[in-house]
């Protein structure tokens, strides 16, 4: 059966009508437009993407070209996306981020572990755990829709390691600790006794 397609921007999009994926979706030339929610429970590699709603995706999510979600965006694992990104609402990403261009979200954005993009703007609050590594500018709490707070308007990052903050206010809170997985160490027991091994989690 031939899928329905779409044309944005001169690209023709295969349209998927599917609310959940189960597994991965591995479609590394297609350009795909999702017209509902839709959760995939693995992996997601595509050439261009274009979600009318919200997309869940539980690992890796990679986009070669460029992607735009209306609604909210969460990623379990780890997101490049090659081009620029935009997200109508929120954007959570469980590891680090990637993105060629510039990015903006309509709301917030939380990221468990570093991001690297062109540029940022951000609608509300950016909670970034790891380093912040942005080629351009940064705007933060820039919403059209509401007053902003000071929360909102703030950027907080593990490290802030470069970019041009140019709305918004800056919060660093340090970089967690590496697990030192491999490392030589002595413990002693309780009754005095020290015994010598390594870490392995």
């Amino acid at each position: 059966m031939e899928r329905k397609t779409k044309n944005f921007y001169g690209v023709e999009f295969n349209v998927y009508t599917e609310t959940k994926i189960e597994g991965d979706f591995i479609h590394p030339e297609e350009a795909v437009y999702f017209e509902n929610d839709v959760e995939i429970t693995g992996n997601l590699k595509v050439k261009y993407l274009k979600c009318e709603k919200s997309i869940k995706v539980g690992g890796n999510y990679i986009v070669e070209k460029w992607e735009e979600i209306g609604g909210y965006q969460e990623v379990g694992w780890y997101q490049e996306i090659g081009g620029y990104q935009e997200i109508g609402e929120y954007q959570k990403i469980g590891k680090y981020q990637e993105i060629g261009g510039y990015q903006e979200i309509g709301e917030y954005q939380k990221i468990g572990g570093s991001l690297k993009a062109k540029s940022s703007r951000v609608g509300l609050y950016s909670k970034v755990k790891g380093e912040y590594n942005v080629e351009g500018r940064v705007f933060i709490g820039v919403c059209e829709w509401k007053e902003t707070t000071e929360e909102e308007e703030t950027l907080t990052c593990g490290k802030f390691v470069s970019g041009r903050l140019m709305y918004g206010k800056l919060k660093e809170i340090g970089l967690p600790e590496e697990k030192p997985v491999g490392k030589k160490v002595k413990i002693r027991l309780p009754k005095g006794t020290i015994i010598e091994g390594e870490l392995i989690e």
